[in-house]
């Protein structure tokens, strides 16, 4: 019987009454720090209950947009089994109801987490009491950052209006797509798919919507049965850094292209304005939000907000501005 429980990544979804969300950037420079920070604070403020995880194994520096220095406890102290539990690891912050784990650049190969060790820590994150939990994961498209987003509902991919940006963002949706058709195919043994998927699938000229028709033309039952999980893919999209309307646009644009060619459902949350005070308030270790709350920026941020709430909860919770 087909059942998403029984495969090990994909079962570990939270519960109705928490949410985690995966911030990720298909390349550095998006400004997704930025974004994860701005919403925690935000959210917190209002909510009262919320758990900050910097998850960029690569390069954290999450801290440095919350106003923070350095902690006692950070990532580093979980994955070497110096505190039994992550929840060990959270810190307060200058935050009343947001709660922080620190990332760590120090422990050697903690880019390269062992599959068990990666599912060891989501377990954790999803064991941690609190209502949302945000994680900033790292960018590129190593199985680490493609899994926590994976894992989250919704995943929340953060781009820029340029070119570069936006291919990257493209193959980073692919590359998770690809992993969770991957999954179910090696899952259940479809021998027949295997070799046909080790060969079209990982073809960037190929879009999956044109793989998913020849898998039609090949056999319907495992069509439907990859189009069913494919479906529980719901990422969703911000434009930071946009400078006019076309910007904004872009990003409309960029779903469509998605939609159309990844056979994802993708929704976009909108865009977050350039602005020069993002820099400033990092430079003076001082949160956005708190710093610049009149702002446009600010302003874009909760509206996005909104609609992350209103995406997991039907009661679309109305936070106030």
């Amino acid at each position: 019987m087909y059942s998403e429980e029984k495969i090990p990544l994909l079962s570990l979804r939270q519960t109705p009454q928490k949410t985690i969300w995966a911030v990720g950037g298909g390349k550095g420079g998006t400004g997704k720090s930025f974004i994860a920070a701005s919403l925690a604070t935000h959210l917190a403020f209002h909510e009262k209950d919320v758990v900050l995880i910097d998850a960029d194994l690569g390069g954290p520096n999450l801290h440095t947009f919350l106003g923070m220095n350095d902690s006692n406890l950070d990532l580093g102290h979980f994955f070497t089994n110096k505190v039994s539990k992550l929840k060990e690891t959270l810190v307060s912050t200058p935050f009343e109801g947001l709660k922080f784990i620190k990332g760590n650049d120090k422990v050697p190969f903690m880019t390269n987490l062992n599959y068990y060790k990666k599912l060891k820590f989501i377990r954790h994150i999803k064991a941690i009491e609190a209502k949302r939990v945000i994680i900033d994961i790292g960018t590129g498209t190593d199985y680490n950052c493609i899994d926590f987003f994976i894992l989250s509902n919704p995943g929340i991919l953060v781009i820029n209006p340029e070119p570069t940006s936006i291919e990257n963002a493209y193959y980073f949706l692919k590359s998770c797509i690809v992993r969770i058709l991957k999954s179910h195919i090696e899952h259940y043994k479809i021998q027949d798919l295997i070799r046909r998927i080790a060969e079209q699938m990982d073809d960037h000229s190929r879009s999956i919507y044109s793989f998913f028709n020849a898998i039609i033309s090949h056999d319907k039952s495992y069509a439907q049965l990859l189009y069913k999980a494919l479906k529980k893919f719901t990422p969703c999209l911000i434009m930071n850094k946009a400078k006019d309307a076309r910007d904004y646009l872009l990003g409309e644009s960029m779903v469509d292209i998605i939609q159309k060619y990844l056979v994802a459902n993708v929704k976009f949350l909108g865009a977050v304005p350039y602005d020069e005070k993002v820099h400033l308030s990092l430079k003076n270790l001082t949160p956005f939000m708190s710093s610049y709350p009149d702002s446009e920026t600010a302003s874009s941020i909760r509206e996005i907000a909104k609609k992350l709430v209103g995406y997991n909860n039907s009661s679309k919770l109305q936070l106030q501005k």
